[in-house]
Parts: C-alpha cells; sequence; structure tokens
C-alpha cells in the first residue's frame, strides 16, 4: 500500500513539474501581469513632439500605478518606429521605482521621424504589460 501511494505522489509530482516547466515562460507571467497594472504615461503623449530649442525630451509617467513598495523597477524602452521589435530597439533602461520620469538628450532624434516608447512595472512576482505611445518629431 505504501509503495502505491509512493508511486501516485511521485508521478503527480512528475506531472506537475513537466507541466510547470513546459509552460514556465508564461506560466507565472500570465497569471500575475494580469494583477499588475499598467503605468500610465503622462508624456510625452503627443502625436507631435517640438524639439524647438530643446536639448532634452522628458519622459513622465503617473507614480501611482501598484504598490511602490514591491516595484523593482520600471522598464523603459524607445524604438524607432512604430514596431516595437529588437532592431529598432533604441534605449532601454531600468528605472528605479522611485523615479517617475527619464530623460533623453534630443540628440538621439531626427527630425519628422516615428518614435514608440514604451514603459512596463516589475515586480518580483512578473511585470505588467507595456503601455506605449508613438510621437513624431518636428522642428517649428
Amino acid at each position: 500500500m505504501a509503495d502505491k501511494i509512493a508511486i501516485f505522489i511521485l508521478t503527480f509530482l512528475l506531472i506537475f513539474a513537466s507541466a510547470t516547466s513546459s509552460n514556465s515562460s508564461s506560466f507565472g507571467r500570465d497569471i500575475f501581469s494580469e494583477n499588475i497594472p499598467r503605468p500610465i504615461l503622462k508624456e510625452p503623449v503627443t502625436d507631435k513632439v517640438d524639439l524647438s530649442g530643446k536639448k532634452e525630451v522628458v519622459f513622465r509617467w503617473s507614480p501611482h500605478e501598484g504598490n511602490i513598495y514591491q516595484r523593482k523597477y520600471y522598464d523603459f524602452r524607445l524604438y524607432d518606429g512604430y514596431q516595437m521589435i529588437e532592431s529598432n530597439l533604441i534605449l532601454q533602461n531600468n528605472v528605479s521605482p522611485n523615479q517617475h520620469q527619464f530623460v533623453v538628450s534630443t540628440d538621439i532624434f531626427k527630425l519628422n521621424q516615428v518614435y514608440t516608447w514604451s514603459l512596463r512595472q516589475t515586480y518580483r512576482v512578473g511585470k505588467s504589460q507595456r503601455s506605449t505611445s508613438s510621437f513624431t518629431v518636428i522642428n517649428k
């Protein structure tokens, strides 16, 4: 009888381990990302950003989404164009959970070019979905 119980427990553990390892990349993230709110982007969230006379662009977001004491960092990314793919990634930075803005020099931008920025919150238990905004750089 003890052998049958041991075999049952071992089988259960093996099935559970294989199910979680085969889905480990999305298993935890999918569950937790639904519970982690997306950051709310504050600026720039317009179609056009005027760089006239500016030396930097300040990207800002709301500090009030989620629990700051559980947050590890914000994942900030800037892409060339609308597509958020690795080959278009210009800049990536992990921003302290106490900061609610990230400053980028205007030297990185080209006139009449579209850029997309994304931000997500990272916690010990997972990451939020990305909040995104796209804009065209102009100079009046």
